[in-house]
């Protein structure tokens, strides 16, 4: 499955939401649009970057505004790790 990263705006992040996306992230399942979270990162100039496994970047995308969360398909890109 490839990988993506994707940028977007995020604010403030309540310990309530991290939770929950923690939890999300080590359940480890996909979601409708098959999309696996892999980490997010959240930034101090209150963007998140999101690193996770999907079918292809469109997916990514459809997994984002199903949480209520602007991303354009501008800034997803797949990456691959280096060994």
């Amino acid at each position: 499955m490839p990988t993506f990263l994707d940028h977007h705006p995020m604010g403030p992040v309540s310990p309530e939401l991290r939770e929950s996306m923690t939890a999300r992230i080590q359940a480890g399942e996909r979601d409708e649009h098959g999309v696996q979270g892999l980490s997010v990162m959240l930034a101090e100039n209150g963007e998140a970057y999101c690193l996770s496994d999907a079918p292809d970047a469109e997916s990514v995308v459809k997994a984002h505004q199903a949480l209520g969360i602007a991303v354009s398909r501008d800034h997803v890109v797949q990456v691959q790790t280096v060994p």
